[in-house]
């Protein structure tokens, strides 16, 4: 994955999971602000690989952004009722999701074979792994130099 995909990779998923862990509390809400963001990182993915909106696999990232919101959902309903691990469960989430769709869509675009095939398990996997194994460490990391970048800096007082 080239730089600039990265890091535009690390500020969806930031997006992602802050509208995650902020609208946790309300089922199904967050999956619904979530999708919408989906779709938007797959079309600004797309228009920067240069490649025409109806040339990319919209049926494969329909099964990735639809799929995975059900299968957060289903996360949500389960760890969601813990109060802590809830909020940080479905931010992790969406961070998953977010990854799952990057690596996809990259691949996808980048080579003129058809793409292969998404199935639920991979979208399960993909999303419930990385909270049984804590991955996502190096994601956190660029997340977290997104959001330092975007965050207003304060003039000193005095």
């Amino acid at each position: 994955m080239e730089p600039k995909i990265r890091r535009m990779t690390n500020k969806y998923s930031a997006v992602a999971a802050v509208t995650s862990f902020i609208t946790q509390p309300i089922p199904g809400a967050d999956e619904l602000i979530v999708v919408p963001i989906h779709y938007h990182f797959a079309v600004s993915l797309t228009r920067h690989r240069g490649v025409p909106l109806l040339a990319a696999p919209w049926l494969q990232v329909s099964k990735i952004i639809w799929g995975g919101a059900a299968v957060r959902l289903f996360a949500n309903f389960t760890l969601g009722l813990v109060p802590v691990a809830g909020l940080f469960s479905n931010a992790i989430t969406a961070v998953a999701l977010t990854e799952l769709l990057a690596r996809y869509l990259d691949g996808a675009l980048s080579t003129p074979a058809s793409p292969p095939a998404v199935s639920v398990r991979t979208i399960r996997d993909a999303v419930e792994g990385p909270l049984r194994r804590g991955e996502l460490r190096g994601v956190w990391s660029g997340i977290r130099r997104v959001l330092r970048r975007t965050a207003p800096v304060s003039a000193p007082a005095g």
